[in-house]
């Protein structure tokens, strides 16, 4: 017993702030996840040899990365695979030199200038980055490297950036698509037409681990190697495009922070049509809604932000505290003066 209590100390000790706090909140909403959690955290505390890891996943995002890890419980992943959890996202933000510590400082700065964030949420989100550079950047040459992207700007950025701090490396790299692997696994035109899965952290565990174990191809060419490393060699060198889109297989930049503001007033005309009576409503209620007609792939805190400055614009009202998506309600004020630029 004492055993497994040590066991679970040094596999508690060794999780990310992030991914402890999601395993407490999985806690507390299932009880029945309790056993597959103590038997991830037991397998986790068991001591990895480095020479028997055989590869390493590089995915961006906690939620793709928990899924990740969930369908490598397998004792046998568990030894041979590695995986690299790039925090945040890069479809908002500056970009350049975010292979250096200096450049995420830089880029978190520009969020924290922008995002409301509790609990030292951007300070925990700066360090994981540092450390998953640095991960990166100290692969053995001897792994195989799989990078796992979709048909969004965010992780296709991830791609290209991850390629460039690569660079040097001689080591055999595979690109997993989770969207184009999807369709090739289900047969569903509508949700393709509706372009789901939008990220790699829509798709469930089993699919991750059905496309790791059917779908490896071979390792990405020479020639496609060297243009998305140049493309990334780009984007860590450009210091203008902070606001990213994916539109026909391809990147495009700008530093137009208002381009879904439309979006945001068009969703909340839209609820306040279906009230019979026009009230307030809990901002977190909008921001779903935006979300989920959004095309590109953004953080809720961004579409947070976007809503405070239209309340600063006066094209909406408030009321409660501009502290966190909970605590204030919004309406539309009068948008027929709202000229989009």
């Amino acid at each position: 017993m004492m055993k497994k209590i040590n066991q679970l100390k040094k596999s508690i000790q060794r999780l990310s702030e992030a991914d402890a706090k999601k395993m407490l909140l999985l806690t507390l909403i299932n009880e029945q996840s309790r056993d597959s959690m103590l038997q991830f955290l037991l397998q986790q505390a068991e001591e990895r040899d480095p020479s028997k890891v055989q590869t390493v996943h590089i995915v961006f995002g906690h939620s793709p990365g928990g899924s990740l890890k969930a369908a490598f419980r397998n004792p046998d992943y568990a030894k041979s695979e590695e995986i690299i959890v790039v925090p945040g996202n890069f479809s908002v933000g500056p970009l350049k030199d975010v292979h250096t510590r200096d450049g995420i400082e830089a880029r978190f700065q520009w969020l924290e200038q922008r995002y409301l964030i509790e609990d030292d949420g951007l300070m925990i989100g700066e360090r994981e980055m540092k450390e998953a550079i640095d991960k990166i950047k100290n692969i053995p040459p001897h792994q195989d490297i799989i990078v796992w992207t979709c048909q969004n700007a965010h992780e296709q950025i991830g791609l290209r950036l991850v390629l460039a701090m690569l660079k040097q490396k001689t080591n055999d790299i595979y690109v997993l698509d989770t969207f184009q692997l999807f369709h090739e696994l289900y047969t569903l035109p509508q949700l393709a037409e509706d372009h789901y899965p939008r990220s790699t952290g829509e798709v469930r565990a089993e699919d991750l681990c059905y496309f790791y174990e059917h779908f490896q191809s071979r390792p990405l060419k020479e020639a496609l190697r060297h243009s998305l490393c140049k493309e990334g060699l780009n984007l860590l060198m450009d210091d203008y495009d902070c606001i990213h889109t994916w539109k026909y297989h391809e990147l495009w930049g700008n530093n137009n922070e208002d381009r879904e503001d439309d979006l945001i007033i068009a969703c909340a005309k839209r609820l306040q049509e279906e009230q019979e009576e026009i009230h307030y409503q809990v901002a977190a209620r909008l921001i779903g809604e935006v979300m989920g007609h959004m095309e590109e792939l953004r953080e809720v805190e961004w579409i947070d932000y976007r809503l405070r400055q239209l309340i600063q614009q006066g094209i909406f009202s408030y009321q409660g505290e501009l502290k966190g998506i909970l605590h204030y309600k919004v309406k539309l004020a009068d948008a027929t003066n709202y000229n989009p630029s």
